[in-house]
């Protein structure tokens, strides 16, 4: 039986030792537990003439272990067991009560529930002590020793429940009988030491990252239309489509985002009022068309004719005679002009 139980162990431990746990390496603790115990004295273990009459009894101890890994520690401990008591004879001796109480030393392998918590397990030796009253000495030897237990942390402070079990606590030659050992315990652990926390550096401070400047770009370009078109014509003229590159690189050359770009056409007053708005309307789309051709967005431009309803000659030109005088009098009305907005960034030097 004993060869069968350190296979258990021995296995069990093998098993454990690859797994991920909650307990802390390099921290030592200490602790004090009470409970009960029970004996259990199979009938191969005690002779015809002794039975057990009474078997369970408060236990309690203390205990200290110390884990060397995450995942294994080690553990000592002394325990009294309890007063029970047998009745029947053996060679001629009346039995009655015997005490039980002994040292452990078991690995402690173990199992993570979170981050603090973890089921653990005895794997191990109770070097029991047996004091019957009867025969007035004690028995010693050692027990193979199980156990299997839960821990839950508050801080430094643990709280375990555990369950332990012991076989042949005595031998059957010595008083008559040779009781496994139960014991149910409840404890109070505290733990020290550990690895010093590695303080992470504060980082870095984030570089200061200046948003960039930038300014709103606002202009008006007026070209004459006696420069653009010939008179009453629609059609741009060389020199006319020439003027309207110069703008269009200007426009370019600023760089702007978000750019809008307002083409507007505008008339003298002679002619009818409706005439002149188709003439405005017509020459301002044709300026856009060539602003299209040299590289300008059709999504940031626009046309609009106003006719004659905005001269910039106001009433100057009123008192002229003669219809070719009075044609170049209002040659500034005869007009477009090329609005344009966006935003510009500006250059910072570095400092």
């Amino acid at each position: 039986m004993k060869k069968t139980l350190l296979t258990i162990a021995l296995t069990s431990a093998l098993a454990l030792v690859n797994t991920a746990v909650a307990a802390e390496a390099e921290t030592g603790y200490v602790g004090l537990k009470a409970g009960w115990s029970h004996t259990e004295t199979p009938s191969s273990h005690h002779v015809d003439s002794v039975w057990a009459s009474e078997r369970n009894d408060w236990s309690y101890g203390a205990y200290a272990g110390y884990n060397f890994f995450s995942f294994l520690g080690a553990e000592v401990g002394y325990g009294y067991y309890g007063d029970f008591k047998n009745a029947g004879s053996y060679n001629g001796t009346k039995l009655g009560h015997y005490k039980v109480h002994g040292a452990e030393l078991a690995l402690v392998p173990s199992i993570p529930l979170n981050d603090t918590d973890d089921i653990f397990f005895k794997l191990g030796g109770l070097y029991a002590n047996v004091d019957d009253d009867a025969f007035g000495h004690t028995a010693s030897g050692v027990a193979p020793l199980l156990g299997a237990g839960v821990r839950v942390a508050f801080g430094d402070v643990l709280v375990r429940a555990e369950y332990e079990f012991a076989h042949k606590i005595a031998e059957k030659d010595d008083f008559g009988y040779a009781p496994d050992l139960n014991n149910f315990s409840v404890g109070v652990e505290y733990k020290f030491g550990g690895a010093t926390p590695v303080v992470a550096p504060a980082p870095a401070p984030a570089p200061v990252v200046e948003e960039p400047k930038t300014e709103v770009v606002n202009k008006q370009v007026t070209l004459d239309a006696t420069a653009l078109f010939g008179f009453n014509k629609t059609e741009l003229s060389a020199a006319g489509k020439s003027n309207v590159a110069k703008v269009a690189d200007e426009i370019k050359s600023n760089n702007l985002q978000n750019v809008q770009i307002k083409v507007e056409g505008h008339t003298d007053r002679l002619g009818s009022e409706s005439y002149n708005q188709k003439l405005s309307q017509a020459r301002a789309q044709a300026v856009v068309d060539e602003f299209i051709n040299d590289g300008i967005s059709k999504d940031n431009i626009s046309a609009e004719g106003f006719g004659e309803s905005t001269p910039v000659t106001g009433t100057s030109c009123n008192g002229v005679k003669g219809k070719q005088k009075l044609i170049d009098c209002l040659a500034p009305d005869r007009r477009v002009e090329v609005k344009f907005q966006g935003v510009k960034q500006l250059v910072v030097e570095a400092k």
